[in-house]
């Protein structure tokens, strides 16, 4: 009889296999598509083309998407989607005032090697986008060493003329939790350098963080803080259908299913799997303002954890929307959460609460910012066995002439646990904050340099059970310095 390992790993193993032959379908497919032999208009024949590649049809670009969808309109002013690919490696070095879960801090070095490759293919009614950094990191700390990082980001999307089909996969290990990227400090996350790498194409979601609240809503999955090394898979799949009704009103419907296992049982923390479904009502009434009105179910589910079972969320709200193609994007939603928890020891508990998310994105001439807030059930973050939520963030982008570019972002999260078995870290709630930058030098077309500082600090309140270890107050301080390579961007139409 195979063991829970094994039967996690053919999972993923399929997992992979099926997303890949479908991407493989939907390349082929477009190829096809491609060779139809339609003319360019005039506006195609005056687009100026990159440094390689051939012209293509142009792809026609939705500035005010569906709010209950999953798509966010692009903030660069009058952008044209290629088909393309991109590439480049980058290699940091960091100074870490606490490595591992002790809150005495000591200084170590952390060194990191990793290279990124995005690719972009887009036909006139289908689009494959995947993006992908992975490398290894080495902790120069008693008990850690070697750590693998690897992200992928991958979708592929069918279009039709009021319309279309779009499926999501996102992949991660990593030595430590995405949110704010603290194992790796500075604005940004671990990719300092490769992070701009596919910015402003328009494909795919934020990756890191992205996976829990802000664009994807209940239909994410993630952790939410760190505390020491603790390696982890997290993959979500999601599938979603958009159809117009009418010039004014469309609906949309997506489901999604994820995961978040932790490599190292003896650490204690609680694997989680994560299934949810959504359908909305949208209505346009002006070009810049939309209202909608979506409802989503969530199941969390605990294996192998005893005293830990299913709970489920019911959340209906209604949502606004406001944007300025190329400048602004808002979006705010809120609505009654029915919880149910089934605990096994307990019984069926029922809460009624309040669920909402608010997402600000605006950009202006040399700067670009983004604040968001979300509100939602979610797995526990490996802490809890499911908690409520409160995650904020906030991150902004500034040229700085014609050579220097920099970036900072600061974020805050406060989960409090759903059931009331003492599983995981023995406390009622925790939270989770950090704060960082980051700057960077162009030396030349391929290559630069840059500087980043993060700051991390995890706090768990008191414990419900005397005696038990908990209150632990964790705080990082990372600096990190590094180069970085890419080579010039490859049109592949």
């Amino acid at each position: 009889m195979s063991s829970p390992n094994d039967r996690m790993t053919k999972i993923r193993k399929m997992g992979c296999l099926l997303l890949w032959l479908l991407l493989s379908a939907m390349m082929a497919v477009g190829q096809t598509d491609a060779g139809t032999g339609q003319a360019p208009d005039d506006s195609q024949r005056n687009t100026p083309a990159p440094a390689f590649g051939q012209e293509a049809p142009a792809v026609v670009v939705n500035d005010n998407p569906p709010i209950s969808a999953l798509d966010q309109p692009s903030l660069e002013p009058n952008i044209q989607p290629r088909s393309m690919l991109l590439g480049g490696v980058e290699a940091a070095e960091s100074l870490d005032s606490n490595i591992g879960s002790d809150a005495r801090p000591a200084w170590h070095s952390v060194s990191h090697a990793l290279a990124g490759l995005t690719l972009q293919r887009l036909w006139s009614r289908y689009q494959v986008e995947g993006a992908y950094v992975g490398g290894a990191t080495y902790y120069n700390a008693a008990g850690n060493g070697w750590r693998q990082v690897h992200d992928l980001q991958a979708q592929a999307a069918v279009l039709w003329r009021t319309g279309q089909l779009t499926i999501r996969d996102s992949f991660s290990y990593l030595p430590e939790g995405e949110f704010g990227g603290g194992s790796f400090g500075g604005a940004g996350g671990f990719q300092l350098g490769l992070g701009g790498l596919g910015a402003g194409m328009g494909v795919l979601g934020s990756g890191f963080g992205g996976q829990f609240g802000g664009q994807f809503g209940i239909l994410g999955s993630g952790t939410v803080g760190s505390l020491g090394q603790s390696p982890r898979f997290n993959n979500v799949t999601m599938l979603e259908a958009v159809q117009g009704l009418s010039p004014r009103s469309s609906v949309t419907a997506a489901g999604s299913y994820g995961l978040v296992h932790f490599t190292d049982s003896t650490q204690g923390f609680i694997n989680s799997q994560q299934a949810a479904v959504q359908g909305g009502y949208n209505y346009s009434i002006s070009r810049k303002d939309q209202i909608a009105v979506t409802y989503g179910f969530q199941s969390f589910h605990f294996p192998a954890e005893v005293g830990a079972d299913n709970v489920t969320s019911h959340v209906v709200q209604g949502m606004y929307g406001h944007r300025v193609s190329g400048r602004m994007d808002f979006e705010i939603g809120a609505g009654p959460q029915w919880t149910r928890i089934q605990e096994p020891f307990t019984g069926t508990n029922n809460r009624l609460s309040v669920a909402g998310r608010a997402i600000l994105r605006y950009r202006f001439k040399q700067t670009a910012t983004s604040l968001s807030f979300v509100r939602f059930d979610s797995n526990g973050s490996g802490f809890f066995a499911g908690a409520q939520s409160n995650v904020a963030s906030f991150q902004i982008s500034r040229v700085l002439g014609r050579k220097y570019n920099a970036a900072g972002n600061v974020g805050f999260a406060h989960n409090q646990r759903l059931q009331s078995a003492a599983l995981g870290v023995a406390a009622t709630s925790y939270n989770y904050a950090f704060a960082g930058f980051t700057v960077r030098r162009q030396f030349g077309y391929n290559w630069g340099a840059f500087l980043g500082y993060q700051w991390n600090d995890q706090i768990f309140d008191t414990c419900p059970v005397v005696g038990t270890f908990c209150n632990r107050i964790s705080v990082r301080h990372v600096a990190t310095i590094g180069v970085d390579w890419h080579f010039r961007p490859i049109r592949i139409d």
